[in-house]
């Protein structure tokens, strides 16, 4: 609280204070249509992008991911648990 008084202290406000009052008149006949118009196409134009960048993400990601899988190969062959009670090999990035 005590801020707030030292600043108004320290810079006092105006005296005098101008005062704009404006109002809202409603668009009707051509301006109106012609708003209508711009609106939907500014709508439009937002969802083209939207739908571009979105577009653009989801083949980016499947460029990437094509780009950083490895190769697996698991054989299911061995029937035998093996010592550690795993049975499958797993060969990770194998050039085969």
């Amino acid at each position: 609280f005590g801020t707030l008084a030292r600043m108004l202290q320290a810079d006092p406000p105006p005296k005098a204070v101008k005062v704009t009052v404006s109002k809202r008149v409603p668009l009707v006949g051509e301006e109106l249509i012609a708003y209508e118009e711009e609106q939907n196409r500014i709508k439009k134009e937002e969802a083209l992008k939207a739908s571009l960048m979105k577009e653009e993400e989801l083949k980016a990601s499947q460029g990437a991911d094509n780009n950083t899988i490895d190769p697996m190969v698991i054989d299911t062959g061995n029937n035998q648990p093996s010592p550690e009670g795993m049975n499958c090999i797993y060969y990770v990035g194998a050039n085969l």
